[in-house]
């Protein structure tokens, strides 16, 4: 070190200069580790997701499957031979219904036409209520009502 340095005050050693870059390196690999585990710990959890959704698609798979065998004993179909195209057609409107039965919530929101007349949902009902239109009718109303959204009404 040099006089000049001394009498002004300014002492450059570059040791300060060398432990700050050395702290912003040990800053960023701590970062850098931290950004991993985070990365790490973000694919675990979607890997975990993925084989979750796996596992209801295949036991909604399977409940389907059981489903249409329960329906087909109950229409007397034999589920061991082939079927013909009636009985699959008989198997396949008997699952319809029971899978696409439509919400209630939609029912209650929907205008249903009887007798070339639009009614609210609601005035419909009470109509019903008060026999001044057939039980048939308005199921008839109601399910031509659901036909765009494939549901039907029970």
């Amino acid at each position: 070190m040099n006089d000049f340095n001394k009498a002004s005050g300014l002492i450059t050693t570059g040791t300060t200069d060398i432990r700050a870059q050395e702290a912003r390196e040990r800053q960023g690999l701590e970062d850098r580790v931290t950004q991993m585990r985070r990365d790490h710990e973000q694919a675990e959890k979607d890997r975990q997701e993925v084989a979750f959704q796996e596992r209801i698609a295949a036991q909604t798979e399977a409940g389907l499957r059981a489903n249409q065998q329960m329906q087909a004993k109950r229409l007397g179909i034999n589920t061991g031979q082939a079927l013909n195209e009636g009985q699959k057609a008989q198997l396949a409107a008997a699952s319809a219904g029971a899978f696409n039965a439509a919400p209630q919530a939609l029912v209650d929101q929907l205008p249903v036409t009887i007798g070339g007349i639009q009614l609210g949902p609601q005035q419909a009902k009470d109509m019903l209520a008060r026999g001044e239109i057939r039980q048939a009718d308005y199921v008839a109303a109601v399910n031509a009502a659901l036909k765009p959204y494939g549901s039907s009404f029970r």
